[in-house]
């Protein structure tokens, strides 16, 4: 054979299998938009379990501690005055180092 040949037959070769092993790592799992992958949820609690456990939840005590969408209660502002300005600079001024320093260590790059 000669070299244009090899290199034509080559070529073709390249050609034709660099779009079969471009899906070489693409295996279908159906996490992709638009999926038809069906579970089995047939495990799942019954709605009656559910509402039982949630009802077991909000007679814990601590359930009135949490705010936002799980309970469905929103954080009450404080009835108590608000700081003034002044306040703040001089609580800011009148802090000391290790305070400071403590601050500071919240800020990454500080």
């Amino acid at each position: 054979m000669s070299l244009r040949s090899k290199t034509c037959l080559a070529l073709l070769t390249i050609a034709i299998s660099a779009p079969l092993t471009s899906f070489a790592r693409w295996i279908p799992d159906n996490t992709e938009q638009g999926g038809t992958e069906v579970y089995d949820w047939s495990h799942a609690k019954t709605r009656a379990q559910v509402l039982e456990e949630l009802e077991q939840a909000k007679a814990d005590p601590t359930w009135a501690t949490r705010q936002g969408e799980e309970t469905g209660v929103w954080p009450v502002l404080s009835p108590e005055p608000q700081k003034t300005r002044e306040q703040v600079v001089m609580a800011l001024k009148n802090m000391s180092a290790a305070e400071k320093a403590y601050i500071q260590s919240f800020y990454t790059g500080a």
